[in-house]
C-alpha cells in the first residue's frame, strides 16, 4: 500500500465526531490493551513538566484528565501544554477541553517546530497507529532539547488465552479501518529506540502494552 493511499485511509479514519472517537478509544483500550484508563493517566501525567508537546492529542480528553491528574499529584510540576494533530476533526474538540493549551495541526512526520524546542513528550497510544513511524520518532527527538524526556506506550502483539483472541479481533478491525497499522514486539520497540536518539531508562509491560520511559541521548 502507497504512503499517499495509507495516509488517505487514517485520515479518513479519525475523521468521526469527538464522542465517537473518546468511545472507540476506551473500547480498544479495554479488549485490545487491556489496560486500564487510570493506569495510563498515572502514567503520562508523571511526564507533564516544562515545555511539553503532547503528540497525538487526539480530542484532548486523555490529556485534559492526565493535566488534572498532574496538578493534583505532581503539583511541583510546572507545565505549558503544546497538543499536536493532524485530525481537523479531533481537533476541534480538543479546543473545547484543552483551555490554556497551544494546540496545532502537525504530521508528526513531519513538524514544523524549531530544534530543541520542548522539554519533555508524550505519546500515548499512537506509536502503533503511525504508518512511518521511524520518521515520527526522529522528529520527536529532534525537537526535544537534551536530556528531554519522551514517555510513550506501544501496543504489543496479544499472546494466546481467550481474552487475547478478543484482543486480536479488535486489533484485525482497527487495522482493517486504518486506525492500527500494526502491533509490535517489545525486542523490536526498544531496539529502535537508541536509532532515533533516545536512550531507554525504564520499562515495564500491562497485558498487551509496554511502557517507555525514554530521554533523549
Amino acid at each position: 500500500m502507497s504512503d499517499q493511499i495509507s495516509d488517505q485511509i487514517n485520515e479518513n479514519s479519525y475523521n468521526i465526531a469527538p464522542f465517537l472517537y473518546d468511545i472507540r478509544g476506551f473500547l480498544i483500550l479495554t479488549f485490545a490493551y487491556r489496560n486500564t484508563l487510570q493506569s495510563q493517566i498515572r502514567f503520562f501525567s508523571e511526564n507533564l513538566k516544562g515545555h511539553h508537546l503532547e503528540c497525538a492529542i487526539g480530542t484532548g480528553t486523555f490529556t485534559a484528565m492526565c493535566m488534572k491528574y498532574a496538578r493534583k499529584k505532581f503539583k511541583q510540576n510546572n507545565f505549558h501544554i503544546v497538543g499536536a494533530d493532524y485530525s481537523k476533526a479531533l481537533m476541534d474538540g480538543a479546543r473545547k477541553k484543552m483551555k490554556g493549551a497551544e494546540l496545532v495541526i502537525e504530521d508528526l512526520r513531519n513538524m514544523s517546530f524549531d530544534d530543541e524546542t520542548f522539554d519533555t513528550a508524550n505519546l500515548p497510544n499512537g506509536y502503533h497507529t503511525i504508518g512511518g513511524i521511524d520518521e515520527a520518532m526522529s522528529e520527536i527527538s529532534r525537537v526535544l532539547k537534551p536530556g528531554g524526556t519522551l514517555y510513550m506506550n506501544v501496543l504489543l502483539y496479544p499472546g494466546d488465552g481467550f481474552m487475547n483472541k478478543i484482543s486480536k479481533k479488535v486489533n484485525d478491525y482497527g487495522q482493517s479501518i486504518g486506525i492500527l497499522n500494526r502491533p509490535y514486539t517489545r525486542e523490536e520497540v526498544l531496539e529502535s529506540m537508541p536509532k532515533h536518539g533516545f536512550h531507554v531508562n525504564e520499562t515495564f509491560i500491562i497485558k498487551n502494552c509496554i511502557f517507555i520511559k525514554a530521554s533523549k541521548a
